[in-house]
């Protein structure tokens, strides 16, 4: 069987004692997260009287008991729903309401969110225990379901198999040798991203201890990465510039650093390079969507020179990528087309939207909404958006659903939310407004406005104001010409 339950199962059988999690200085081997997960798991299905394909939403931060949860769910057959806890509870409702689960679980911090919408919520400590594995896991069901939110604004909810997820593992497993099996893998990224959960399954696909830090302090995580001899990790760009930006990051012993993978968001050549200054091991870049089960991509350290280090890298093992043209035929060699993905990987569709998955994957092949090319060697270069989408510390914040909220401001006439360069965050939201006449609406009176309305990286992080925004002459918004003023001298228009 290809299921995340499986492997587990299969760790515990063959390395019953190696240590599978470490977390908040308690160990659990994979034989013991094993046998809890079988207890949860039957304990979800006759205690709860849950069934096959129910979904489970998650709302906690990174947590021994949310790995535990994930491997209870796919063995008891239902879909894990992680929720984004950086969202208010409003926008956590709006996905519920998309979800439909027939459980919310909570960490305690949560469990006065305001999120239940009427639907049974109970916090991990009050989960049931009870039975033994029920071995519901089903080969090709669906085990996850990320939301992924559209440029409405509204959540789609992305539904990956458990070989999805183990695809990309294997696939990771051929490209970075140095995850090993009882090395120390790092799981700082939340897991309510494939860059919490998916790390963590591919680490444990070869038998890596991971090390699950809750939240990210930079100087907490820097110490966690010395005291804990970290041999692997799964860093964003904004966490590398924290930890660089650390007076002890150029003091402290990093020799057991073997590799960073790093990804999820574009990388300047200066930050990396003072990463391959610090951390003295290898790097390998990585592009995917929660679509793809994340990467799909690899840029290993050996290509990190020259024009290449602007390259998200080749596809990895059994994926095909290509640069198309709005008809869907491949553009020449060197052109700039529309990056599109095939593989074992790809998500099964989007919860309850056929038209959305029809219009992202056509003939088989997944439309990234992402402009780049494709050299002669098969590298792939990320130029531009074709979708709006600004990409902010790693998260995903889409204009159209900033731009509905900030428009309930009476003061404002039209506007239009964009990403521009940021040094800490690679881009940043901003908002560019036309106000009405007479009015004096402030740059920081709007952002107060929007404080409780928004997640705070949705939020703006500036406003300018203009006489009127350009349109074409059907009346069309021009955002690129709106993001030209901000972006020039830049190569590459993701920052």
């Amino acid at each position: 069987m290809r299921t995340i339950a499986e492997l587990l199962r299969w760790r515990a059988q063959r390395h019953p004692n190696l240590a599978a999690v470490l977390y908040e200085g308690r160990t659990q081997t994979y034989a013991e997260l094993d046998a809890s997960s079988s207890t949860l798991a039957a304990a979800l299905i006759i205690q709860l009287g849950l069934e096959p394909g129910d979904r489970v939403a998650i709302l906690d931060k990174n947590c021994a008991a949310y790995l535990e949860l994930l491997f209870a769910l796919d063995k008891a057959g239902l879909v894990a729903a992680p929720l984004n806890w950086r969202l208010t509870p409003h926008e956590v409702r709006l996905i519920i309401d998309d979800v439909k689960p027939k459980l919310i679980v909570t960490g305690a911090e949560f469990k006065q969110h305001g999120i239940s919408a009427g639907v049974r919520t109970l916090n991990f400590g009050e989960l049931p225990r009870g039975g033994m594995d029920p071995h519901r896991d089903v080969d090709g069901a669906v085990t996850w379901q990320f939301s992924t939110s559209g440029t409405t604004g509204l959540p789609k909810g992305a539904m990956l198999t458990g070989w999805n997820v183990l695809n990309t593992g294997l696939c990771l497993a051929l490209e970075m040798p140095e995850i090993r099996e009882g090395g120390p893998s790092l799981v700082c990224m939340p897991m309510f991203h494939l860059g919490g959960a998916g790390w963590a399954m591919w680490s444990m696909q070869e038998g890596a201890t991971l090390v699950v830090v809750r939240e990210i302090v930079p100087q907490s995580l820097l110490d966690t990465i010395v005291e804990q001899k970290i041999e692997t990790a799964l860093l964003v760009p904004s966490v590398m510039l924290f930890l660089t930006e650390l007076p002890a990051a150029r003091t402290s012993d990093f020799s057991n650093f073997k590799h960073i993978t790093y990804g999820t968001a574009p990388i300047s050549p200066d930050l990396l390079k003072r990463c391959i200054d610090i951390f003295k091991c290898r790097f390998t870049q990585i592009y995917g969507l929660t679509e793809t089960a994340g990467p799909f991509t690899a840029l290993t350290f050996e290509h990190h020179v020259g024009e290449r280090l602007l390259s998200c890298g080749r596809p990895m093992f059994g994926g095909r990528a290509r640069a198309v043209g709005p008809n869907g035929s491949d553009v020449p060699v060197g052109e700039v087309g529309e990056i599109v993905y095939q593989g074992e990987n790809l998500m099964q569709g989007y919860w309850g939207r056929q038209k959305a998955t029809s219009d992202a994957i056509r003939e088989g092949w997944f439309h990234t909404g992402d402009a780049g090319y494709i050299d002669a060697d098969g590298f792939i270069f990320i130029k531009d958006r074709i979708k709006d989408m600004i990409v902010t510390g790693s998260e995903n914040v889409y204009p159209a659903e900033v731009e509905a909220v900030l428009a309930a401001h009476p003061d404002i006439v039209e506007l239009a939310v964009i990403g521009v360069p940021d040094v800490k965050w690679g881009e940043a939201v901003k908002a560019v407004v036309v106000k009405r006449d007479g009015t004096n609406l402030t740059e920081q009176a709007l952002l107060d406005w929007a404080r409780d309305k928004l997640a705070g990286y949705k939020r703006p992080r500036s406003v300018d104001f203009m006489d009127k925004l350009p349109r074409n002459a059907s009346g069309k918004l021009l955002k690129r010409t709106l993001r030209e003023t901000y972006w020039q001298g830049y190569e590459r228009r993701v920052n």
